[in-house]
Order: C-alpha cells, then sequence, then structure tokens
C-alpha cells in the first residue's frame, strides 16, 4: 500500500509541474483586467472624437449644400448681368 501511494504522489508533484511549467507565462486575472481597462479607456478617447465627429458631419453637410445653393445663385446672376449688353 505504501508503494501505491509513493507512486501517487509522484504522479501528483509530476502533474502539478506539468501544469507549473504549461500556465508560467499566463496572465493573471489582475493583470487581465488592467489591461482591460487600459483598451477601455483608449477607447473611451476615440468614441468622443468618432461620436464628435458624427455629430458634426450633418451640420457640416447642411452649411455646404447651403453654400453650393448660394453660388449656384450668384453663378445664375453673373450670366444675367453678363448677357446685359449694358453692362458687359
Amino acid at each position: 500500500m505504501e508503494n501505491k501511494n509513493i507512486t501517487i504522489e509522484k504522479i501528483e508533484k509530476a502533474i502539478e509541474a506539468i501544469v507549473e511549467e504549461k500556465t508560467k507565462d499566463l496572465a493573471t486575472r489582475k493583470e487581465v483586467a488592467e489591461f482591460k481597462d487600459l483598451m477601455l479607456t483608449a477607447m473611451d478617447k476615440q468614441n468622443k472624437k468618432l461620436d464628435l465627429i458624427l455629430t458634426e458631419h450633418p451640420a457640416m453637410n447642411h452649411a455646404i449644400d447651403e453654400n453650393r445653393e448660394e453660388i449656384e445663385q450668384q453663378d445664375k446672376r453673373i450670366k444675367i448681368l453678363e448677357a446685359h449688353p449694358a453692362i458687359a
């Protein structure tokens, strides 16, 4: 019976050594949590920039459309003035 106990102890120690060797380079829960926090913080900054862009984009498009309409109106006026013989 004593030989079986010694054998089981040797097997347990061998398994523990193998597990220790295989897991020694794995991150701890704390390290994973710290990395997650770091990534989320970095993403927050990018999300704020993206939100600003997405918020301003429609306003910029509207301003561009207004400018385009104004330019078209000015072009029409210039063509009328250029076509008038007394002004040209």
